[in-house]
């Protein structure tokens, strides 16, 4: 899904995920709070328009947000009282992976959680 570079557009990529999830379970909830991160940094920092694509199977949710603007993202330690600076700590603690591409007009943050796979019950 494409999105503008407005504020509003984290409450767009919010329902994309949860949608595109289809459960309200953790997981569920833990994409949705980390897609906000994601596109609150590009509206805030690179202040293009973003593109969000969500990928699911059996095992993980992969969700990758993509730019136009080539800077990388750099994690940063601000004092406790800043009300910034904290999106790429929250995504690095609570994915099970993260990372992120770019070339010389974009660039590309994703990051994936695995599903725990459902007990499988004695015969």
């Amino acid at each position: 899904m494409g999105l503008s570079a407005l504020p509003s557009s984290a409450a767009q990529a919010r329902r994309l995920v949860a949608d595109a999830i289809g459960d309200d379970g953790q997981l569920c909830e833990i994409a949705v709070l980390l897609v906000s991160e994601l596109v609150a940094n590009a509206v805030l920092h690179a202040g293009t328009p973003c593109l969000v694509l969500v990928e699911h199977d059996a095992e993980r949710v992969r969700v990758e947000v993509r730019d136009e603007d080539p800077r990388l993202p750099v994690m940063k330690d601000y004092g406790t009282t800043a009300v910034t600076g904290r999106g790429l700590h929250i995504v690095d603690r609570l994915s099970d992976r993260w990372g992120f591409s770019g070339d010389d007009v974009s660039k590309t943050v994703w990051f994936e959680l695995d599903r725990v796979p459902a007990a499988v019950e004695d015969n």
